[in-house]
């Protein structure tokens, strides 16, 4: 009687993972399934290969190349647990026609935002002709380096795919990591140098599409597209955090490669100081040592912030009290308040919808400040629209 009844549940466990498997060939991944599709909002990963769909970020791989290292960024995900990484709602899940999954509230990729509108079918009216002040610039390369500051010191990892299209903007402004995929552990870059191998790069201009999937060249560091990848290590990822910070503030790349590594190295190489003429002065030093290619020269992600671009700009440390508001005490929130009733004005609407209302209207529950927030709170509401 034991035998027949183990044998009826090993059955009825064949016949439910059946259905299961049957269900998801019709309907796509569970994530497709539990989550009602709308518009397309953007698009993130090495070469913007996957779609950001739904305010929720349902992201939709759509390549025959992406999943393995659409898996392994998905797994870092869901253990990396962090205020500047992308938090997953829903685990990767996939079918044979589809890999999905669910993240927390996003805008778009940094990629986008700077007008690479790569495989959205529908641009968004958000996105047409959108242009982030410098002070947005600021406090989202402030927030990444907090990000990275985290990573190589507490997770052990180093990215090796910091660029636009892995940096993503939530819905409520802030700026966080993604794209894992070709993340290793530091100390396995260190201890088993066989495993790691430098990327492959063409020696000609060549299409996106006929490479396999690796991180932009523009924004790589050069230890990692040479052979030699024994010298791999956090300091790669400074490198390209500053090929990062410098599009971001001159608007326009550092390299642009068109995936050619001879044009690379050759730019590389004979980088002049005219190429920092667009470049804050008082920015210029670091941003060299960042992008030099001695990695020991590189300075680490807090020691950037330390620079007096972000220190001398007394909106930016605005936002970093309002960033961190709830851990102050209500005198300190009253004297910045204060302050902030003048200075408000000096922020463009962006800043304002996402940087500044959000966490004031948080500290409308703070029943001793409410009286002198909320009228700045219906004052900004109604000028940023």
């Amino acid at each position: 009687m034991k035998t027949l009844t183990q044998a009826l549940a090993k059955t009825a466990a064949v016949i439910e993972k059946t259905v299961q498997t049957t269900v998801q060939e019709v309907t796509g991944p569970k994530p497709l399934q539990d989550y009602d599709l709308l518009d397309q909002i953007g698009s993130a990963g090495p070469g913007l290969s996957m779609e950001t769909i739904l305010s929720e970020g349902a992201w939709i791989d759509a390549l025959p190349a992406v999943p393995y290292r659409l898996c392994l960024d998905a797994a870092r995900l869901v253990r990396l647990r962090h205020p500047g990484v992308v938090h997953v709602v829903q685990a990767l899940d996939e079918s044979k026609n589809a890999m999905a999954m669910v993240t927390e509230p996003l805008f778009a990729s940094v990629a986008n935002a700077l007008g690479n509108l790569d495989n959205i079918n529908k641009v968004p009216k958000e996105l047409k002709g959108m242009e982030m002040g410098l002070l947005e610039v600021k406090h989202g390369l402030l927030q990444l380096a907090e990000s990275l500051d985290f990573l190589h010191n507490n997770a052990r990892l180093i990215h090796r795919a910091i660029s636009p299209e892995t940096v993503l903007i939530t819905s409520s402004g802030a700026w966080k990591l993604g794209g894992f995929g070709f993340a290793i552990s530091a100390d396995q870059s260190s201890g088993d140098l066989a495993y790691v191998q430098a990327f492959h790069y063409a020696e000609y201009d060549v299409e996106d599409s006929i490479l396999p999937l690796q991180p932009s060249l523009n924004y790589t560091a050069p230890e990692l597209v040479r052979s030699k990848a024994s010298s791999v290590g956090c300091s790669s990822d400074i490198f390209s955090f500053g090929s990062l910070a410098y599009h971001l503030i001159a608007r326009k790349p550092l390299f642009d490669c068109q995936n050619n590594v001879k044009m690379y190295m050759n730019n590389l190489t004979y980088l002049s100081n005219d190429a920092f003429s667009s470049i804050p002065p008082e920015l210029v030093p670091d941003l060299k040592k960042m992008l030099s290619t001695n990695e020991a020269f590189r300075p680490t992600a807090l020691d950037f912030t330390g620079s007096p671009f972000f220190r001398d700009d007394t909106r930016l440390r605005a936002l970093r009290f309002l960033d961190h508001m709830l851990e102050r005490d209500n005198m300190q929130k009253s004297e910045f308040l204060k302050a902030l009733s003048d200075m408000w004005k000096d922020f463009d609407s962006r800043v304002l919808r996402y940087k500044v209302l959000p966490p004031l209207c948080a500290e409308l529950r703070n029943m001793v400040m409410q009286p002198m927030i909320l009228p700045m709170v219906l004052t900004i509401r109604r000028v940023s629209g």
